[in-house]
């Protein structure tokens, strides 16, 4: 019931290219040392964030780079690339309800509704914070580690 690690790995990394990628080269490996994951799971978040057309990945010598302003890119959007059956599966249902069971025959139906709203919710808050956001964020704590030092 959790949204997956993926994304967040997928949002630092994309930080990092946003940060770095007119200062060297932006290789899976660079970004493995920078999240902690191994290069093959950064290599799979890139392809799924390249097909989406987040960012281009040269192979070789090249790195990686964001196609998009940062202002046009949305947690939702990087969150879709790499989940493409959305929040489908953001609230699970619990697999054999009894169907002898007056509730347990009728528990999906009940809850359908609800969880869809959450769903839903949960999506449209995603579509209101951009890339951009995330990096003024990170550069403004920058500032504040500063100042508090």
């Amino acid at each position: 019931m959790k949204l997956s690690t993926k994304c967040s790995i997928a949002l630092h990394c994309l930080i990092f290219i946003c940060e770095y990628e007119n200062k060297l080269k932006v290789t899976s490996e660079l970004l493995a040392k920078s999240t902690g994951c191994n290069s093959a799971a950064i290599r799979s978040i890139q392809n799924s964030l390249q097909k989406a057309g987040i960012i281009t990945v040269t192979r070789g010598i090249g790195g990686a780079h964001l196609n998009k302003n940062p202002k046009e890119v949305t947690i939702w959007d990087v969150y879709h690339a790499l989940e493409p059956e959305g929040l489908d599966h953001f609230i699970g249902f619990h697999p054999h309800p009894s169907r002898k069971c007056p509730v347990g025959k009728r528990i999906s139906s009940v809850l359908k509704k609800p969880y869809n709203e959450i769903g839903n919710s949960v999506k449209n808050s995603m579509k209101k914070i951009t890339l951009q956001q995330l990096l003024d964020e990170y550069q403004s704590y920058d500032n504040y580690v500063t100042k508090e030092e």
